[in-house]
């Protein structure tokens, strides 16, 4: 792993897509009983499509952009989609309560919001600012917002490969709130970077390995271990179906 002691996130990223296209990355069932693979070059591909869209959207640079959802291959690609774009994530727990989804997209000052595979976004969504745009996953609950299959096919893929800033924000985690509000930590490219590359020294994994990702991606653990040491162990992950 010595390639990577001073390796950003995207960077280890752009490596696989360069080197490793057809090596599937992660292993997606659906509502159906199908199961979808995606390759790196799948995965960067649909993440280039919607890195367009948002940079089309004009926000200001460096915006906050929410993410709920139950874990699945789109939280994982919207965020790399995010960071290309020159923004930061934001991800909320797939369990909270309307009351607490509200305080964090208030105190996040989020300005979209993605939504994804969910059990009580009925109850969740009265938290949602009326006039918060919103994009749908492919396993989202039936809803009327944009969907991400269209809007990535009405885009070509940017064929840029932007590098962000160490020091700019990619990420921030807020806790679950089950002792008072939620506390947000704030991580840059670098912050964020440094326990993926750890991690995957200290598990020893590669791109032969497994995953399931079953903690909720929006807990650091899972964020750490799972997400950002696969960008540079290249470990296979495998989402639940349920």
């Amino acid at each position: 792993m010595s390639g990577n002691q001073q390796k950003l996130l995207l960077d280890a990223v752009y490596d696989w897509e360069k080197n490793s296209p057809d090596r599937v990355y992660m292993t997606q069932p659906l509502d159906n009983g199908e199961v979808v693979d995606y390759t790196w070059a799948d995965t960067m591909n649909e993440a280039r499509r919607m890195a367009a869209y948002l940079r089309s959207l004009d926000l200001p640079e460096n915006s906050h952009i929410a993410m709920v959802s139950k874990n699945c291959a789109h939280f994982i690609i919207a965020e790399l989609a995010i960071w290309m774009a020159g923004h930061a994530t934001i991800a909320l727990y797939p369990t909270l309560n309307a009351e607490t989804v509200e305080y964090i997209l208030d105190h996040s000052e989020s300005k979209l919001l993605f939504v994804g595979k969910l059990d009580d976004w009925d109850e969740m969504k009265k938290g949602v600012p009326a006039d918060m745009p919103k994009i749908a996953f492919p396993l989202a609950p039936e809803n009327d917002y944009p969907k991400w299959d269209d809007i990535i096919a009405q885009h070509e893929p940017i064929t840029d490969s932007p590098s962000p800033d160490p020091e700019s924000l990619a990420l921030m985690c807020y806790t679950s709130g089950s002792t008072g509000r939620p506390k947000g930590v704030m991580h840059t490219h670098r912050s964020a970077s440094a326990p993926g590359r750890a991690s995957v020294d200290e598990l020893d994994v590669g791109p032969e390995d497994r995953i399931l990702s079953y903690l909720p991606l929006a807990h650091v653990f899972e964020r750490v271990v799972v997400e950002c040491g696969s960008f540079y162990a290249g470990t296979h992950i495998y989402f639940a179906d349920s």
